[in-house]
């Protein structure tokens, strides 16, 4: 049986809980990953094939000795699901990446990769990052027919590094392809009405983006802000304000009127997340993936895209998009029900099988099954996904009937001390990692440098019994000669 190594979080099989997801960074620090990893995922599951999530094990550090040797072993292909990697703050996960690829012989697929440079910056502006994407690229083309990327940007980004279209496949982003190609958005009101159920993302850095978050809730008391990543988690769970935002506005503290309302969500698979925003009537805002699950949902979606990497991606697949790359009074004050009426699923629909069958062609020129292909069949895949009960969207300590207050101390009473070695929801990633060492409690990183004190102490004792052996032996050495020269010449 064919077994593929594909990197993600996890499976999209196995629930695991909030807080653990939080600690273990499960969702590499974005839930919005979990779209592209678990479309390919979905279309390379074919019956007779077993796939495995690596976890991200090879971003979390750099390869140990034999972890090249133990994927070219157990498996016969390493699919590598990516999303914005070519930027600078990437850096250090793709050297890890890079160093690894380098070091296997079996094939390895690289799917959905993409430059990212600010609004207005073209592929010159990422110049010093141009060497270690050089690396990496070259090292994924080694082992592959072609690396496929996300859009024209990137493309052109390679061009400029002497990558031509000969070896990189523009694919745009695989999440939308999750149904194949006659999938179908449909307009579910005519209007959207200012106590219609709607579906907001937002990125809190984008300039601006507070003021146009709390109109747009105050305007429309049915919207629920939905966010991404582990500051948005964070703030759910413990009522933690984001780090780096400082604007009142945005909804990233406990006393903004989104949060103590409880209009705040965060999904921890994409299953659930699809079944709620197909409860919506609009979703919208710039996070590029908040607006593809309502697209897969079959809710009208617009993007509001701020950069290079969400432009890119709407431009390709026509998604229903505007630009803004910053809020102003003008932006801020934008009508849910013009971007409603604005959005051109036509234009959306019919690109979707082009671009289609041009991600099926990169899979098959790979040498990768899929779903689609010819006298094959995905039904465990489909089996699987109704068995599994996955946890619903996060809401904030505001939820009614404190039942968000009681599942926090429940997992604090369950976990004691929070030492996630021995918490009984941690997640067992499938592909076994090496000893978490970033998120366990106070007491066990104090054992942890006490044993490491004592193993360095130990060396030391070591080394010193030696040094005063060799002296004593070089002492008497020393006291033998002199008791011989002294019996010869009496």
């Amino acid at each position: 049986m064919p077994r593929l190594l594909v990197r993600s979080g996890k499976d999209p099989f196995t629930p695991v809980g909030a807080e653990t997801t939080l600690v273990q960074d499960v969702f590499n620090s974005n839930s919005g990953n979990y779209l592209f990893q678990h479309s390919v995922w979905r279309a390379l599951a074919v019956d007779g094939t077993e796939l495995v999530s690596s976890s991200t094990l090879s971003e979390r550090r750099p390869p140990e000795p034999g972890d090249a040797a133990r994927i070219d072993e157990e498996f016969d292909h390493l699919v590598v699901p990516m999303a914005n990697a070519f930027r600078a703050p990437f850096l250090r996960h793709l050297e890890a990446l890079t160093e690894l690829i380098e070091q296997l012989t079996i094939p390895v697929t690289v799917v959905g990769i993409g430059s990212q440079a600010p609004h207005g910056q073209g592929p010159q502006s990422l110049g010093e990052i141009a060497e270690p994407v050089k690396r990496f690229v070259s090292a994924v083309l080694e082992r592959s027919a072609s690396i496929g990327v996300r859009g024209d940007f990137t493309r052109r980004h390679l061009a400029m590094l002497g990558f031509g279209d000969d070896v990189v496949d523009v694919i745009g982003c695989p999440s939308l392809f999750l149904w194949g190609p006659d999938h179908r958005v449909e307009r579910r009101a005519a209007s959207i009405a200012d106590d219609a159920p709607l579906a907001l993302s937002f990125t809190p850095e984008v300039p601006g983006v507070g003021a146009f978050v709390t109109r747009q809730a105050e305007r429309h008391p049915g919207l629920v802000a939905v966010g991404q990543d582990a500051h948005d988690l964070r703030l759910l769970l413990w009522g933690t304000p984001h780090p780096d935002v400082d604007d009142p506005a945005a909804p990233v503290h406990l006393q903004h009127p989104l949060y103590q309302q409880d209009r705040l969500r965060l999904y921890l698979d994409t299953w659930t997340w699809y079944r709620d925003l197909a409860q919506q009537h609009l979703v919208y805002g710039t996070r590029f993936h908040g607006n593809v699950a309502g697209l897969l949902a079959g809710t009208p979606a617009v993007l509001l895209a701020h950069d290079s990497r969400t432009l890119e991606l709407a431009e390709y697949h026509r998604m229903p998009h505007r630009l803004v790359p910053h809020f102003d009074d003008e932006t801020a004050g934008v009508s849910a029900d013009e971007l409603h009426a604005s959005a051109d699923l036509d234009a959306f629909h019919a690109e979707l099988p082009q671009g289609f069958a041009r991600y099926t062609a990169f899979l098959e020129r790979n040498g990768l099954t899929h779903r689609w292909s010819p006298g094959t069949t995905a039904d465990d895949f489909d089996r699987r996904l109704a068995e599994v009960d996955l946890p619903p969207g996060v809401h904030t300590l505001a939820a009614p009937g404190l039942s968000e207050v009681a599942s926090r101390l429940r997992w604090l009473r369950e976990g004691m001390v929070l030492d996630i070695t021995r918490h009984p929801q941690r997640y067992e990633p499938p592909f076994p990692h090496p000893g978490w060492r970033g998120a366990g409690s106070r007491h066990a990183r104090l054992l942890e440098e006490g044993r490491q004190r004592d193993a360095a102490t130990a060396d030391a004792v070591t080394a010193l019994s030696a040094r005063v052996a060799d002296l004593e032996n070089t002492l008497w050495r020393r006291i033998v000669r002199r008791l011989r020269g002294m019996v010869g010449r009496g």
